[in-house]
Protein backbone atom coordinates (compact mmCIF):
# COMPACT_ATOMS: atom_id res chain seq x y z
CA UNK A 1 0.00 0.00 0.00
CA UNK A 2 1.67 3.53 -0.84
CA UNK A 3 1.41 6.55 1.82
CA UNK A 4 0.57 9.57 -0.05
CA UNK A 5 0.74 12.42 2.63
CA UNK A 6 3.03 15.81 1.72
CA UNK A 7 6.08 15.90 2.80
CA UNK A 8 8.14 18.92 3.61
CA UNK A 9 10.85 18.14 0.17
CA UNK A 10 7.47 17.64 -2.02
CA UNK A 11 8.35 21.69 -3.41
CA UNK A 12 6.22 21.63 -6.47
CA UNK A 13 3.30 20.10 -4.28
CA UNK A 14 4.06 23.32 -2.29
CA UNK A 15 4.27 25.84 -4.78
CA UNK A 16 0.62 24.84 -6.47
CA UNK A 17 -1.01 25.11 -3.31
CA UNK A 18 0.47 28.35 -2.72
CA UNK A 19 -0.62 29.07 -6.22
CA UNK A 20 -4.07 28.35 -5.74
CA UNK A 21 -3.97 29.68 -2.56
CA UNK A 22 -3.26 33.37 -4.35
CA UNK A 23 -5.81 32.49 -7.28
CA UNK A 24 -7.95 32.14 -4.33
CA UNK A 25 -7.33 35.58 -2.67
CA UNK A 26 -7.54 36.97 -6.00
CA UNK A 27 -10.65 35.94 -7.19
CA UNK A 28 -11.68 36.90 -3.49
CA UNK A 29 -10.28 40.83 -3.33
CA UNK A 30 -11.95 41.14 -7.01
CA UNK A 31 -15.59 40.11 -6.11
CA UNK A 32 -15.43 42.73 -2.94
CA UNK A 33 -13.80 45.33 -5.65
CA UNK A 34 -16.70 45.00 -8.11
CA UNK A 35 -19.53 44.68 -5.38
CA UNK A 36 -17.58 48.33 -3.96
CA UNK A 37 -17.52 49.71 -7.12
CA UNK A 38 -21.24 48.52 -8.22
CA UNK A 39 -22.23 50.35 -4.84
CA UNK A 40 -20.35 53.22 -5.82
CA UNK A 41 -22.40 53.21 -9.37
CA UNK A 42 -25.68 52.74 -7.65
CA UNK A 43 -24.58 55.57 -5.39
CA UNK A 44 -23.50 58.02 -8.23
CA UNK A 45 -27.29 57.09 -10.21
CA UNK A 46 -28.85 57.84 -7.19
CA UNK A 47 -26.72 61.72 -7.16
CA UNK A 48 -27.26 61.84 -10.37
CA UNK A 49 -31.38 61.46 -10.40
CA UNK A 50 -31.51 63.80 -7.56
CA UNK A 51 -29.63 66.48 -9.25
CA UNK A 52 -31.75 66.14 -11.81
CA UNK A 53 -34.83 66.46 -10.20
CA UNK A 54 -33.61 69.59 -8.21
CA UNK A 55 -32.78 71.32 -12.06
CA UNK A 56 -36.54 70.31 -13.11
CA UNK A 57 -37.76 72.07 -9.76
CA UNK A 58 -35.35 74.94 -10.55
CA UNK A 59 -36.50 75.46 -13.87
CA UNK A 60 -40.15 75.82 -12.48
CA UNK A 61 -39.24 78.51 -10.09
CA UNK A 62 -37.79 80.21 -12.82
CA UNK A 63 -41.05 80.02 -14.62
CA UNK A 64 -42.64 80.77 -11.68
CA UNK A 65 -40.54 83.75 -11.11
CA UNK A 66 -40.78 84.94 -14.99
CA UNK A 67 -44.48 84.51 -14.98
CA UNK A 68 -44.80 86.76 -11.37
CA UNK A 69 -42.59 89.38 -13.03
CA UNK A 70 -44.82 89.85 -15.79
CA UNK A 71 -48.09 90.29 -13.86
CA UNK A 72 -46.61 92.79 -11.92
CA UNK A 73 -45.08 94.21 -15.09
CA UNK A 74 -49.09 94.01 -16.61
CA UNK A 75 -50.01 95.60 -13.13
CA UNK A 76 -47.79 98.86 -13.64
CA UNK A 77 -49.51 99.41 -17.20
CA UNK A 78 -51.81 102.03 -18.22
CA UNK A 79 -55.42 100.27 -17.61
CA UNK A 80 -56.15 100.18 -21.90
CA UNK A 81 -52.93 98.46 -22.24
CA UNK A 82 -53.47 96.37 -19.33
CA UNK A 83 -56.43 94.97 -21.12
CA UNK A 84 -54.47 94.54 -24.63
CA UNK A 85 -51.47 92.70 -22.90
CA UNK A 86 -53.92 90.37 -21.18
CA UNK A 87 -55.45 88.99 -23.81
CA UNK A 88 -52.02 88.59 -25.83
CA UNK A 89 -50.83 86.77 -22.03
CA UNK A 90 -53.97 84.78 -22.18
CA UNK A 91 -53.71 83.82 -26.19
CA UNK A 92 -50.17 82.45 -25.64
CA UNK A 93 -50.64 80.31 -22.44
CA UNK A 94 -53.34 78.97 -23.50
CA UNK A 95 -53.63 78.64 -26.92
CA UNK A 96 -56.40 76.57 -28.58
CA UNK A 97 -55.16 73.35 -28.96
CA UNK A 98 -55.90 70.87 -31.73
CA UNK A 99 -56.77 67.49 -31.49
CA UNK A 100 -53.70 66.42 -33.05
CA UNK A 101 -51.23 69.00 -31.07
CA UNK A 102 -49.70 66.54 -29.21
CA UNK A 103 -48.83 62.98 -30.29
CA UNK A 104 -46.27 60.25 -29.24
CA UNK A 105 -43.87 57.82 -30.93
CA UNK A 106 -41.61 55.27 -28.62
CA UNK A 107 -38.38 53.59 -30.23
CA UNK A 108 -36.27 50.78 -28.76
CA UNK A 109 -32.88 50.17 -28.68
CA UNK A 110 -32.10 47.42 -26.46
CA UNK A 111 -33.51 48.32 -22.83
CA UNK A 112 -33.37 52.11 -23.86
CA UNK A 113 -36.40 53.68 -25.18
CA UNK A 114 -37.00 56.72 -26.51
CA UNK A 115 -40.69 58.60 -26.06
CA UNK A 116 -40.84 61.40 -28.53
CA UNK A 117 -43.34 64.26 -28.92
CA UNK A 118 -44.57 64.45 -32.78
CA UNK A 119 -47.05 66.97 -31.97
CA UNK A 120 -46.70 70.82 -32.64
CA UNK A 121 -47.07 72.12 -28.98
CA UNK A 122 -44.85 71.29 -25.74
CA UNK A 123 -45.70 68.44 -23.32
CA UNK A 124 -45.73 69.26 -19.59
CA UNK A 125 -46.51 66.45 -16.96
CA UNK A 126 -45.54 64.32 -18.87
CA UNK A 127 -45.88 60.76 -16.97
CA UNK A 128 -45.07 57.11 -17.69
CA UNK A 129 -46.52 54.01 -15.55
CA UNK A 130 -44.89 50.69 -16.32
CA UNK A 131 -47.47 49.26 -14.24
CA UNK A 132 -46.24 46.48 -11.46
CA UNK A 133 -42.74 46.20 -13.09
CA UNK A 134 -40.36 46.58 -10.67
CA UNK A 135 -39.16 50.35 -9.96
CA UNK A 136 -35.12 48.70 -9.15
CA UNK A 137 -34.79 47.85 -13.16
CA UNK A 138 -35.76 51.18 -14.79
CA UNK A 139 -33.95 54.21 -14.88
CA UNK A 140 -34.89 57.85 -15.98
CA UNK A 141 -38.60 57.00 -16.35
CA UNK A 142 -40.57 60.16 -16.74
CA UNK A 143 -42.78 61.10 -13.78
CA UNK A 144 -43.14 65.20 -14.36
CA UNK A 145 -41.15 65.91 -17.41
CA UNK A 146 -41.45 68.49 -19.83
CA UNK A 147 -40.93 67.32 -23.87
CA UNK A 148 -41.25 70.22 -26.56
CA UNK A 149 -42.36 69.79 -30.07
CA UNK A 150 -40.37 67.40 -31.92
CA UNK A 151 -38.07 66.32 -28.59
CA UNK A 152 -37.66 62.96 -26.72
CA UNK A 153 -36.67 61.69 -23.79
CA UNK A 154 -35.20 58.10 -22.86
CA UNK A 155 -35.36 56.20 -20.00
CA UNK A 156 -34.31 52.39 -19.17
CA UNK A 157 -36.72 48.88 -18.92
CA UNK A 158 -34.56 46.47 -17.91
CA UNK A 159 -35.80 42.56 -17.56
CA UNK A 160 -34.67 40.50 -14.54
CA UNK A 161 -35.37 38.10 -11.93
CA UNK A 162 -38.22 36.76 -13.62
CA UNK A 163 -40.08 40.28 -14.51
CA UNK A 164 -39.79 40.62 -18.29
CA UNK A 165 -39.90 44.26 -20.26
CA UNK A 166 -43.51 45.04 -19.73
CA UNK A 167 -45.71 44.88 -23.07
CA UNK A 168 -46.84 48.34 -23.01
CA UNK A 169 -47.22 51.26 -20.92
CA UNK A 170 -49.36 54.20 -20.13
CA UNK A 171 -48.78 57.70 -21.21
CA UNK A 172 -50.51 61.07 -19.55
CA UNK A 173 -49.93 64.62 -19.78
CA UNK A 174 -51.35 67.68 -18.26
CA UNK A 175 -54.74 68.60 -20.79
CA UNK A 176 -54.70 64.78 -21.04
CA UNK A 177 -54.97 63.11 -17.70
CA UNK A 178 -56.50 60.21 -19.15
CA UNK A 179 -53.43 57.97 -19.82
CA UNK A 180 -53.10 56.63 -22.83
CA UNK A 181 -51.69 52.81 -24.11
CA UNK A 182 -48.33 52.81 -26.34
CA UNK A 183 -47.00 49.27 -27.20
CA UNK A 184 -43.83 48.55 -26.02
CA UNK A 185 -41.87 48.03 -29.45
CA UNK A 186 -39.91 44.41 -29.59
CA UNK A 187 -35.75 43.90 -29.70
Amino acid sequence: MMNQAIETGDAATWVTVLIASAALLLTLWQMLQQRTDQAQRNELDSQAAALANRQAEAAERRALAVEQGLTQLLESLPPVMQAHAQAQLDAAQHPVASPNSISWSLDRRKNTFVLRNEGDETATGVRVSLGDHPAGLTRRVPEDAVVRSHESVEFLIMSAWGSPVPRELKLSWEGHEKPITLPLPLE
